[in-house]
Formats: C-alpha cells, sequence, structure tokens
C-alpha cells in the first residue's frame, strides 16, 4: 500500500513540475503577442480619435456654412455680419477668422469664406487668402446666394485644427483642406 502511494506522490510531483515550465512558455508567448499587437492597436486606437476629430469639424464647419449662407440670404444682411455668424460657428473648433479683413488677406485668420451672389458681380472674400478655395458645386442662380467655407486640416504645426496624429506611420493631413459650400435662396 505504501508502494503505491509514493507513486501517485511523484506523479504528483512531476505533473507541477510540467505545469510551471508550460506557464513559463505561456508568459513568453503572451509577451510576443502583446508586442505584436500593439503598434496595430495603437495606429487603429490614433485613427479612431482622428476621425472623430474630423467628424466634429466637417459638422461644425457645415452648420457654419449653412448659418452662413441664411443670413446673406437676408435682405440688408452685411458682409460684417455674416463674418461674425461664421466666426461664432468656427470658433467652436479653436479657428478664428478675421471679418474685419474684406477682402481676404494674407494670413488673416484660419479660415477663407467666400460669398457669391447669382448676378455674377458680387463675389466677396472673408479671411485668410492664403488658404487656395474654389467653390464647390454648382453657380448659384440669379435669385440665389451661395457660401463657401475653405480651411486646411492642420496647422504647419500639425496641431490645429485637427491633430496629425499619424503622421509618424506615414499618412499626413498636411496640404489637406476642406471646403464645403450651401446655397440657398433670397429673400
Amino acid at each position: 500500500m505504501q508502494i503505491s502511494g509514493l507513486r501517485t506522490l511523484r506523479n504528483q510531483g512531476n505533473s507541477r513540475s510540467t505545469r510551471s515550465t508550460g506557464s513559463r512558455r505561456r508568459t513568453g508567448s503572451v509577451l510576443l503577442e502583446f508586442i505584436l499587437t500593439f503598434p496595430l492597436v495603437l495606429i487603429i486606437s490614433l485613427a479612431i480619435i482622428l476621425f472623430g476629430l474630423f467628424a466634429l469639424l466637417q459638422q461644425t464647419i457645415s452648420a457654419a456654412t449653412i448659418e452662413g449662407t441664411r443670413k446673406a440670404a437676408q435682405v440688408g444682411a452685411t458682409t460684417d455680419a455674416i463674418g461674425n455668424l461664421i466666426q461664432d460657428y468656427v470658433a467652436i473648433n479653436s479657428l478664428t477668422l478675421d471679418v474685419a479683413q474684406q477682402p481676404a488677406a494674407p494670413g488673416a485668420g484660419d479660415v477663407l469664406v467666400i460669398i457669391e451672389d447669382g448676378s455674377g458681380v458680387l463675389t466677396q472674400t472673408i479671411g485668410n487668402s492664403d488658404i487656395p478655395g474654389t467653390p464647390v458645386g454648382p453657380s448659384p442662380g440669379v435669385s440665389e446666394i451661395k457660401v463657401t467655407i475653405c480651411l486646411n486640416l492642420t496647422d504647419t504645426n500639425g496641431t490645429s485644427p485637427i491633430p496629425n496624429l499619424l503622421s509618424s506611420f506615414g499618412f499626413t493631413l498636411s496640404g489637406k483642406q476642406l471646403e464645403i459650400s450651401a446655397m440657398t435662396g433670397l429673400e
């Protein structure tokens, strides 16, 4: 009886030593998996953050463009009133619009605003003329007015309005622009 009990103890001891060696191997495997997957998880996380910031910026500029167009369509609306309204919206994203700068001049804020009417005679600009901007979409009709807002997605430092988070991974926002136009009928 004692001999069989001794064998049982030996078998239990052997299985314990096998378990501890297996867990050591597994620990190395987990570390290797972490090292291999961390860059991918980091890139995906930064991309999600960047996409969220871009969506916020796009929605803000879309709202500013639509409200600027509504203001411009009102009888007696001035360029200053349109610019001030747009300035309030773009300030949400820490952007500046130099409303006093009409027509647009180099270095006057972060945004270029182009206001067109259907006659083809009135085209006014507000803000920074360094930003290349061409109104997108069809030209306004005779009884319509169109407002276009143009801005760079990132500044030269890569920090504003959207941080250039993925530039070290080969995806950069420098030189990219956002242009949004809205058109409505005159009142």
